[in-house]
Order: structure tokens, then sequence, then C-alpha cells
């Protein structure tokens, strides 16, 4: 057959011009496209508050230690470990930042902004706390958008612009608080709203509680509902004057209030104190505007006059022990009596109705003592004297 010269002519005439259209509509697109879509890789700063901090570098590169003050320039996949006795801030490339608090590491998944001013992309700051405690605060974008995302094992968190925020994970929960701005947090499948001054918590494969307020209990098992050798260290002190008589603390319901009791008899003139311990070390937010510590209390019975000679033997006492902002541990201490026949001090006591029942509220520590607290180390609850017999019921150590 011989071929059709005008057909195939027409036939590439009509490719050729439907190439042409492709390309001249494909072409612009795809410019604006990527002038939309691109993004570039940003870096963020590590710098080194306190201690040592350790950087691992992507790619198989060396582990670099960073000594207090020195800063290093760290990009996507940089895992950073702040150990016991550290404490770490990264500043990303939108001015958002992140305080690593001791015994925490993080791994930096994603920093991005838009390569090009006509991009409606926002930043990205994308990190996995693997473990330990951190404050956000997220920066007011001027330009463009910001997607602010956390994870850890149990839950993923979109964090708002212009908000600060805690947030505390371990391998059993996650613990999310928003003080100021708003967060999305979801687990198995189900997300929450935090708004300003709201928490939830997140544990491994449930969903997110109810959003709350922000005010929480440092004090585990203050109710003594679980057994007290789950939360708390029970021990007797006997001081420097030959006493060997112990006292003993058991858990009781006395008129309806699960509480402590604190007993000891026989102790003819010598010290001792019967002490319930439980150790805490939590951080204080830097957003934390009271601590106030919360008891039900009754004494029953005390031998020893008012706080003793020198205001510090009390038949039930607590003490809460905290390193200060300059890093001194120093204590503030409660003692409640209702006898002070002998006129002894009474400089850290508070007398109350014998055998009653008495709700105790302390003044805003954060406000009362003359050294802000940076971090909670011990509660102690215990009793001090020569015989005695005390109780305490609800202990709480609240943190708003």
């Amino acid at each position: 057959m011989r071929p059709n010269p005008e057909r195939l002519a027409w036939i590439v005439l009509l490719l050729s011009f439907a190439v042409f259209c492709v390309l001249v509509v494909a072409v612009p697109l795809g410019i604006r496209w990527y002038l939309l879509h691109a993004q570039r890789e940003q870096k963020a700063v590590v710098e080194s508050l306190v201690g040592t901090v350790v950087v691992e570098q992507p790619k198989g590169r060396a582990l670099v230690p960073l000594s207090k003050g020195q800063t290093l320039a760290v990009g996507e996949g940089a895992i950073i470990r702040v150990d016991e006795n550290a404490e770490a801030v990264v500043r990303f490339f939108d001015h958002s930042f992140m305080r690593l608090f001791p015994a925490t590491t993080v791994r930096l998944d994603r920093l991005r902004s838009p390569k090009f001013r006509l991009s409606r992309l926002p930043n990205a700051v994308q990190f996995h706390l693997v473990g330990g405690a951190v404050q956000i605060g997220t920066a007011l974008p001027l330009s463009t958008g910001l997607d602010f995302r956390v994870t850890t094992l149990q839950a993923q968190m979109l964090f708002a612009a212009d908000g600060s925020y805690a947030l505390e994970a371990n391998n059993n929960r996650s613990e999310i608080v928003a003080y100021r701005g708003q967060a999305v947090v979801r687990g198995a499948g189900a997300e929450v709203r935090l708004e300003g001054r709201q928490r939830t918590w997140v544990a491994l494969g449930q969903p997110p509680r109810p959003a709350e307020g922000i005010a929480r209990n440092l004090v585990t098992n203050g109710d003594f509902n679980e057994p007290l050798e789950q939360s708390w260290r029970l021990f007797n002190d006997q001081g420097a004057d030959g006493g060997n008589v112990d006292g003993r603390a058991e858990v009781v319901v006395d008129e309806g209030h699960r509480a402590v009791r604190f007993f000891r008899s026989g102790g003819y003139g010598n010290h001792c104190e019967t002490i319930l311990e439980q150790t805490l070390e939590k951080q204080l937010p830097d957003q934390a505007t009271s601590l106030v510590v919360r008891a039900t209390v009754k004494v029953r019975n005390q031998s020893l006059s008012g706080g003793g000679y020198l205001s510090s033997e009390y038949p039930l006492m607590i003490r809460i022990i905290y390193r200060d902002a300059y890093d001194s541990e120093t204590e503030w201490v409660q003692g409640f009596y209702y006898q002070n026949r002998d006129n002894n001090p009474t400089t850290y006591g508070l007398q109350i109705p014998q055998d009653q029942w008495y709700v105790f509220e302390s003044p805003n520590l954060l406000e009362f003592l003359p050294i802000r607290p940076y971090k909670i180390m011990r509660v102690r609850v215990y009793a001090s004297g020569w015989d005695y017999e005390s109780l305490i019921s609800d202990l709480n150590l609240i943190v708003e």
C-alpha cells in the first residue's frame, strides 16, 4: 500500500499542537506549583545551659558534647541528649524555642520553611520527645503560618503559634499543659483540644483524658488509698540522745477520713522522728503562679510542749525540701500542736484544737518564700518529739 503523506502530515501537526498546548499550560503550572510548595531545610541552635549536653548528628557522624555556654547548629535527624545534671535550650529558625530539663532526649524530625515568598506553606517544626520534660514557646509568625508538631510514644500534638506549653513523657504516659495558646492532642484515634491554662494526659494505648484545669498535685498517693510502700519510705530517726523506742505509722480510717496515724509511747523524754518521705524531683514550670500545700490534720496527743526547745519537734509536721533559683537546697516547714504548757518557741508551728480534724492550706509558697523554688526534691510527713499521736489525710502539693 502506498503511504498517505497528507494524513501523516496532519497527524504530526496535530500532535505537535497538542504537545505545544500541554507545554503552554503545564510549564507555568509546574513553575507555580514549585514556587508554592518548595521548602528549604533549616537549622536549630542547641545551647547547653547547665552541665554537658550530647548531640548526635544524623548520618553516622560522631557525638558532639557541649559544655555550659557552648552552642551548635543542628539539622533534621539530630538527637539531643540531656543527662540528669544538665539542661539545654534549642532555638528554632522561626524564633520558637524549647527548653530541655534533666534526663531528656529529643529527636528533631523536620525543620522546614517555604523557599519562596509566594508560598503559603507554614514554617514546619517537628520533633519526637523520647522521654523527659520540655517547655515550649512557639513564635508568632510574621509572614507565614506555623506547623509545630510533637510526638511521643503515646500521642501526637499540634501547638498553635504564640503559645507557651509544657510536655512530660515516659514509657507509660505523656502529660501536656497549655499555659497560653491552643493545642490539639491525639491518641488512640481520639483527640482533645486544650485552651490556655488547661492540661491533659495520655496513657499508652489510650485516648487523651478530657481537658481539665492546669492545677496538678505533685504528691503521689497523698490520699493513702494505695499501700504506703508503693510511694512512701517509712523510717525512724532517733537523733543523738540515746533513745531506742521507735514510733509507728499506719493507715487507718478515723471519722470517715482515710489517714496515716503516727504513734509513739514510752519515749521517756528522748527524741524520735517517725517519717514518711516521698522523692519527687519535680521541676516547677517557669509559668507556674501558685504552689500550695493542702492537708487535713489532727493531733491527738503530745507530751513535749509546743515545738520543743528549738521549735523543731511537733507531733505532726510537713516538710518540703526544694532547690531554689540559686540551686541551693532549702526547705519549708509547717508544724502542728495543741498545747504549749512550757512556753516553748513555736516559730514554725500552728496551734489547732486537740483531737479534731483541721483543714490546712498554706500560703502561695511562690510568693511567700524569700527565694522562689525551682525544683521540688522531697516531701516529708512526720511526727517528732517524745510521745505523740497524730493523723494526716489528703496531703496535696498543688502547682498551678
